[in-house]
């Protein structure tokens, strides 16, 4: 099959064939033998004069449309679908092929309708239920498109693609363990399927198994030496590994393969030196010419641009490159602060009195690491994991994903809803190794959940990094982040107001939880590492362990933008660097409440 069908699910039907002895089947045979070996203008030259000598043959339109895909003439494709399934309204493969082309033209909405229908008068078609969890996800509905893909993969339970596609939702969803059972089933019935290679990495390193990530990702490269994907998730798992040469060379054959690829210039411009930059920025400034309008790939270039600026010391450039590059991002993805500020508020209108401590106390005890991100919760937890009964876990998603649609949805937390927590907890969460006292989640936004973590977890550490909110600003400002948690970020007036979010509830934790949160601050922290980390064993019931003071020494995996911050000495170069680009911060500068951040130098 040409990777066309085999990557999109474009619907080739091979029931026709019973009757290619008519005389249009000719045509119809050797256009689809021409579709299957790609060659899409034979196939359409093919096809035109079929359809205009058997104009009632809604067959020809369905194979014009798969050959203008095959072209890149999605939207052409759609009127020949269209035209298909008027001739034939029980046309199932134009159906599925006009759904799947809606997808892949961005239109989900349009394609789900259609779906809608068909999984309503065909609700045993496996291939309308796999496209309905595509459109699904598309429109943000993970949730939904993973019970479709669940009613796929009953209907037909040998389909590697469907139990791929649920692995991935799963992924979404903080289901590790379910999505890596998909992810294997997958391979049993498609072991060199790369794409499943390449999705399955990911969660093995969340799962903290980390050579088999990089395993996989290795596989996908030797099976396919030309697949962007899995070059690039073999690359990221370098840098989440700390081999950075090996990484370069990866991302330096990626440009190779893809000369423009905007993702690999951007963290070449992260990993290279000065020099090395110097001729990237060319190809930066040489793709940005040619990127049109695709906002993330143009901030991705931008970023780049930024980064080789601030390299060379240039901070007016860096600053324009970090305008624009901030200013894509948040066209992707703005910011709600009508939102954000009711969620703060529903999270303290819980919580009029200290949490009732009702979660049984765990053997192995949770350490929170939490604050604003960019404000030093990766160096705090890279002290506590180099500990020997300490297993650090890295940014876990469970506790947001299990417990903001509880809070949205205003469903009081109480013995049956904490009992479910727990459940689902333990099942998220990475196999923990045996003999350990304590494990961190280094999630850095679930500050908000404090109350709530307090109450399923009595015997819980929080430790809360404080820094000065300008250096987070400025670190945020510089960084491009995955997912939409984080997109304050790439707007100085909405940062501002996400910080003093931030400060209100920390605020409101502390007069709930007298005592009971450490504030580490990040300055001290750099300043005297030794005397940090003392600080951290005690609060956390620790004996102190002398490489706790050696971070830079660690050999864990870091998943985050502070991979490769985190294997440097511990310096104090950011400390203030906010006052050289005071300028470019003046929005976030003047958007923060004094009230709330009392003692800031003005």
């Amino acid at each position: 099959m040409s990777a066309l069908f085999a990557q999109t699910g474009l619907h080739l039907s091979a029931t026709d064939l019973c009757t290619c002895f008519m005389t249009q089947n000719a045509p119809f045979t050797t256009a689809q033998t021409q579709l299957m070996r790609a060659e899409y203008k034979a196939a359409l030259k093919t096809v035109k004069p079929a359809m205009a000598r058997y104009p009632k043959d809604p067959r020809f339109a369905n194979l014009a449309g798969l050959a203008m895909c095959g072209l890149g003439q999605q939207r052409a494709a759609i009127a020949m679908f269209q035209k298909a399934i008027r001739l034939d309204p029980k046309f199932v493969d134009a159906q599925r092929n006009m759904a799947q082309t809606l997808i892949l033209l961005d239109m989900p909405e349009k394609a789900l309708k259609l779906l809608e229908r068909m999984v309503t008068n065909t609700p045993g078609d496996e291939g309308a239920h796999y496209l309905q969890a595509q459109a699904l996800a598309n429109l943000g509905q993970t949730e939904a498109a993973e019970a479709a893909a669940t009613r796929a993969i009953d209907l037909a339970p040998r389909q590697p693609r469907t139990f791929n596609l649920r692995g991935v939702l799963r992924t979404t969803l903080g289901l590790t363990d379910l999505a890596l059972e998909d992810f294997e089933a997958a391979l049993a019935l498609d072991p060199n399927n790369v794409d499943t290679l390449v999705n399955i990495s990911l969660p093995l390193a969340r799962q903290t198994r980390y050579d088999a990530a990089q395993d996989a990702a290795r596989r996908a490269v030797r099976l396919a030496p030309a697949h962007i994907g899995a070059r690039m998730r073999l690359a990221a798992s370098y840098v989440e590994t700390g081999d950075p040469a090996a990484a370069l060379d990866e991302y330096r054959q990626i440009l190779t393969l893809e000369p423009q690829n905007s993702e690999a210039i951007e963290q070449l411009a992260t990993l290279q030196s000065r020099e090395e930059n110097a001729a990237l920025s060319k190809a930066a400034r040489a793709a940005l010419k040619h990127v049109g309008t695709r906002h993330q790939d143009r901030a991705s270039l931008n970023f780049a641009l930024a980064r080789i600026a601030q390299q060379a010391g240039d901070t007016g450039t860096e600053a324009r490159y970090l305008n624009d590059a901030n200013r894509d991002m948040a066209r992707v993805l703005p910011y709600d602060a009508i939102r954000d500020s009711a969620l703060n508020r529903a999270i303290m209108d819980r919580f009029a009195a200290p949490p009732a401590e009702t979660g049984a106390k765990q053997p192995i005890r949770p350490i929170y690491v939490l604050g604003l991100p960019r404000s030093g919760t990766t160096l705090a937890e890279t002290m506590l994991g180099a500990h020997p009964d300490v297993q650090a876990l890295g940014e876990q998603i469970t506790a947001g994903r299990l417990l903001y649609p509880l809070i949205e949805a205003g469903t009081p937390f109480g013995a049956d809803e904490i009992a479910v927590y727990l459940d689902k907890e333990q099942r998220m969460r990475p196999a923990l190794p045996e003999g350990i006292a304590a494990y961190t989640d280094k999630m850095p936004e679930n500050y908000r959940l404090i109350g709530f973590l307090k109450t399923v977890h009595p015997e819980a550490r929080f430790v809360h990094l404080r820094r000065d909110p300008r250096d987070v600003a400025l670190s945020m400002w510089r960084g491009h982040f995955s997912g939409r948690a984080l997109n304050y970020t790439y707007d100085l007036r909405a940062m501002a107001h996400r910080f003093n979010l931030y400060a209100e509830i920390m605020a409101f934790w502390h007069r709930l939880l007298p005592g009971q949160i450490l504030d580490l601050s990040y300055e001290d922290m750099t300043a005297d590492p030794e005397a940090a980390s003392r600080t951290l064993a005690s609060y956390c019931g620790l004996d102190w362990a002398a490489q706790m003071a050696r971070p830079e020494q660690t050999e864990a995996a870091v998943l985050t933008l502070s991979a490769g911050q985190v294997r440097q000495p511990v310096h104090r170069k950011s400390v203030g660097r906010w006052r050289e680009h005071e300028a470019a911060l003046a929005p976030f500068i003047a958007g923060l409440d004094p009230a709330l951040w009392p003692g800031l130098e003005r």
